[in-house]
């Protein structure tokens, strides 16, 4: 009878175990869903996202996040957040990655992603949050109940999905 109490004790302690292990998992997203996603803690859900370059996912809200990480940090002027990952876009990102000391690139995948996700904080409340950029320059960026993430771009800030298959965000030309 011991030993069968050992064995079901050990069993519910590997069990345990291993669901820990899985909900302390840090958030994965494909691409192939469509948006830059998240679930549990937001810290971890830009590291795996993209890519998105010149030659890959070249026109969409993505690149037009990418772009206005690239302005907050002085990089890229404000005309240059078109949602088309072109040459300018492509020499901003190389050097934003050269003085991070990422691969200076010009593709924006995980690495990439995930070191600009060190300049995000909460801003207020849960599902808000903001880009710290260079001096006083801000990036503005919400997480959806669904886990899906947004930001407010154009003149009018309205808030459009960060999507890789979609370019319509009004600053999108």
């Amino acid at each position: 009878m011991l030993a069968r109490i050992k064995a079901v004790a050990t069993a519910l302690a590997v069990a345990t175990v291993g669901t820990l292990a899985v909900s302390a998992a840090p958030a994965t997203a494909n691409v192939n869903q469509g948006y830059v996603m998240g679930s549990g803690t937001w810290t971890d859900d830009w590291g795996d996202e993209g890519p998105i370059s010149a030659s890959t996912r070249s026109y969409n809200n993505v690149v037009a996040m990418w772009q206005t990480i690239l302005k907050a940090d002085g990089y890229l002027a404000a005309s240059g957040v078109d949602c088309r990952f072109g040459p300018a876009t492509t020499a901003a990102t190389k050097r934003w990655q050269l003085d991070r000391g990422l691969v200076s690139d010009g593709v924006v995948g995980p690495k990439t992603f995930a070191k600009a996700a060190t300049r995000l904080s909460l801003y207020e409340s849960e599902g808000w949050f903001y880009y710290d950029g260079l001096g006083s320059n801000f990036a503005y960026f919400g997480r959806r109940a669904d886990g899906r993430w947004d930001m407010p771009a154009g003149l009018d800030l309205e808030w459009g999905l960060l999507s890789y298959t979609s370019a319509n965000l009004s600053v999108c030309s």
